[in-house]
């Protein structure tokens, strides 16, 4: 009888750990379709145009070598807004496309505050976003919405 419970005891234990394994799944985005759904969900005042992965890494000052795939669409340089998803190689670059991406935020802070203060706000409340691989980076009309959608896409 005890051998009995032992194994239904290892047998739902088992169980419990599939099911839980099951739960946790991987996240897994398309930075142009992420991208494309986000900017129907986010409040742009400027007029975005999208860019092409070098592009992109080059404008954002991110190491190609971080990057598997990646979209984005920036604004004519009337404001500060511009949209990125990026997919790293892995979870450590992403924390890296994320520490330039917070570094070019600083920096254009500092454009801004001489050029057009009344885009700095946006900037100091930029969505930067990270799950896994996957980085979004948002500057947009109402950044606490942008969040909110950002949060959503990457199950946050």
């Amino acid at each position: 009888m005890r051998q009995m419970v032992k194994r239904i005891a290892a047998a739902g234990a088992a169980a419990l750990c599939v099911a839980a394994a099951g739960c946790s799944k991987q996240l897994t985005l398309e930075p142009a379709d992420a991208l494309a759904q986000l900017k129907d969900e986010i409040t742009f005042t400027d007029q975005m145009t999208d860019m092409d992965s070098e592009s992109i890494c080059r404008f954002y000052d991110v190491d190609t070598g971080l990057v598997n795939d990646s979209s984005a669409y920036v604004g004519s340089g009337a404001t500060a807004e511009s949209m990125a998803v990026f997919e790293a190689v892995d979870a450590d670059a992403a924390g890296s496309i994320a520490d330039a991406l917070q570094t070019f935020t600083d920096g254009w802070i500092a454009g801004y505050s001489d050029y057009k203060p009344e885009e700095v706000p946006k900037l100091e409340s930029a969505v930067l976003e990270q799950n896994g691989v996957y980085v979004v980076f948002c500057v947009s009309a109402d950044n606490t919405a942008a969040k909110t959608a950002v949060q959503d896409l990457l199950n946050l």
